[in-house]
């Protein structure tokens, strides 16, 4: 989604989904998915059908390109499937929010670097 947050973090992927997945339950955020070896994890959903994706893609060797994409869903549709009816999460609801909770918290404990 073009509205997700990105960054470059001074670690590698692996690293960086070890330490997204240690935050995110210790902010109580039940976590779905994790994947170390693909540096991808997914929460449960929060705050009614929000729900965070977390990825890191390798960088220069030891950093990560970090994409941050909160979701939720309007609406309940049983034809469909929910993930076909995420959307990006408008600014200041709960989930993009914490996608920017989530985003410093990254910059400041492993460093973030600007090109």
């Amino acid at each position: 989604m073009p509205e997700a947050l990105h960054a470059v973090i001074n670690a590698p992927p692996e690293r960086v989904a070890q330490f997204t997945d240690s935050l995110l339950r210790a902010d109580t955020l039940r976590v779905r998915f994790v994947n170390l070896r693909d540096a991808f994890l997914e929460t449960r959903e929060f705050a009614g059908t929000h729900r965070l994706r977390v990825w890191a893609d390798p960088d220069v060797p030891g950093k990560s390109r970090v994409t941050i994409e909160a979701v939720y869903r309007p609406m309940e549709d049983p034809s469909r499937t929910p993930r076909d009816l995420e959307r990006a999460a408008p600014p200041g609801s709960p989930s993009q929010l914490r996608a920017e909770q989530l985003l410093a918290a990254l910059k400041e404990k492993l460093g973030v670097t600007t090109y």
